[in-house]
């Protein structure tokens, strides 16, 4: 049972829902949750209990569902592969990160505060160069005499983590820290991905340069470039305990003033040692063949022209394979903000920087949260997010005795027009909450409750 309980969770995160950067939850401080962005928080209750919650987050900074398909007139899409392609960047990245987190406990007494939680990750990240729809798309007839840079990348990772974290009041000065204990449940990396390619003018040969390492470990497996196993029957609790690793959060908030404080963190610094079923695959060399497609324009892409493609990248790298442990790094994130409490209202600004395969993506979001009652808090949030300015984030908090609920988007919009949206975000979560501390930074937390 639980071998495809742990299937269905890494695939669930990679490829069911959506989104990367989350900039909502680290403005709402009475949430016990938001200390997993900065482990010098405190949530300004004596004991909280978090409950089952989900978090999804998906990216492109590609094109939309409006802009790869078009309507044909009766109600139904086609692709229209001459449109998708030109839609493409120069560098096309595509992201997910899903967080279940299964069970949290904090407790807080004078100026100390400790908190425990258990949870399952999943961290994705691929990115392509437009160069390869390209090829794959028109064959490399229209590319004679050009060489192409077309090496895709992927950082894939699913997890289970156990965090012990710790903070401390120093005057005006809040510090924390926390430990993750690591076991990896499978992964597929690229660590390196350099393959270009050229067509000679006179013979339509293509010549291939490539430096390409791909790894993977636990119930995925690769035989080649074309052909992935899943053997999720195979995994066991004992294979992700041989895939250890261990992180750390770091983070401080200080208070200039009553109302106004600043803060900073730094999330995930650390990484996975893969032992099991561990192997890498690698091409490096120059290569030719004959070529793909060479007369190009095609109006699809369908089944046997992605195979095709497949079987002839394959005979055109020449991947070898080997077995061996590797370590990889968790996606980091980087983080700083400030907010301002008025009587029943926070006002918040937040700088996120965090890792998606081989890049770093930045994030800036202001937002402003208020309790219209003692057990509602609604809140809005503006950001600039997957490199655009139009999301606008919505969220609400019900507390009811020591029932805490709250739901929220990065990206209300999204749910409006999703064929247009390249961003979904959500995050729903249950908590119980316990008796409040009656500290300076307790009132500025909750200041509608007391």
């Amino acid at each position: 049972m639980f071998k495809y309980f742990a299937f269905f969770l890494f695939f669930f995160g990679c490829f069911f829902a959506q989104a990367q950067q989350e900039v909502s939850l680290p403005m709402m401080l009475d949430i016990p949750n938001s200390v997993r962005f900065n482990p010098a928080w405190t949530t300004g209750y004596k004991w909280t209990v978090s409950l089952p919650s989900i978090s999804q987050n998906f990216s492109s900074n590609g094109p939309s569902v409006d802009q790869l398909f078009e309507d044909n007139g009766n109600g139904n899409y086609i692709l229209h592969v001459d449109q998708a392609v030109a839609q493409l960047k120069e560098d096309n990245l595509i992201s997910n990160i899903t967080k279940i987190e299964v069970l949290g406990l904090s407790h807080q007494w004078k100026k100390s505060f400790f908190h425990i939680n258990f949870g399952v990750r999943t961290n994705v990240g691929v990115s392509f160069k437009k160069a390869l729809a390209e090829l794959a798309a028109f064959g490399n007839g229209p590319y004679v005499g050009q060489t192409l840079e077309i090496g895709p990348s992927i950082d894939a990772q699913a997890f289970t983590e156990i965090g012990v974290g710790y903070s401390h009041q120093i005057g005006s000065l809040r510090v924390g820290a926390t430990v993750k204990f690591l076991n990896g449940l499978a992964s597929a990396t690229t660590t390196k991905s350099k393959i270009s390619v050229y067509t000679d003018p006179e013979y339509y040969q293509l010549t291939a340069t490539s430096d390409y390492e791909l790894q993977s470990s636990s119930f995925i497996s690769l035989d080649s470039l074309g052909k992935i196993n899943l053997s999720p029957e195979n995994f066991t609790p004992q294979m992700a305990l041989k895939n250890g690793g261990t992180a750390f959060d770091l983070g401080l908030d200080y208070k200039i003033t009553d109302r106004l404080s600043v803060s900073a963190s730094a999330i995930d610094l650390g990484s996975i040692l893969w032992k099991e079923n561990a192997q890498t695959l690698t091409s490096k060399g120059s290569f030719t063949y004959d070529g793909l497609a060479a007369d190009g324009g095609l109006s699809a892409i369908d089944s046997t022209s992605l195979t095709d493609l497949v079987d002839s990248v394959q005979n055109i790298f020449n991947f070898s394979q080997k077995t061996g442990e590797f370590k990889t790094p968790l996606a980091r994130k980087f983080t700083v903000g400030a907010r301002y409490q008025m009587a029943k209202t926070t006002l918040s600004g937040i700088l996120d920087v965090s890792s998606a395969g081989e890049k770093m993506r930045p994030s800036f979001a202001l937002g402003a949260r208020t309790y219209v009652a003692k057990w509602i808090a609604l809140g809005g949030v503006v950001s600039y997010k997957n490199e655009e300015i139009d999301h606008l984030g919505l969220n609400a908090t019900f507390k009811l005795g020591p029932i805490q609920l709250y739901l929220l988007t990065d990206n209300a919009l999204s749910y409006i027009f999703p064929t247009s949206a390249n961003d979904l975000h959500f995050r729903a979560g249950l908590n119980l909450v316990f008796g409040k501390i009656n500290e300076d930074k307790t009132k500025e937390i909750l200041a509608p409750h007391l």
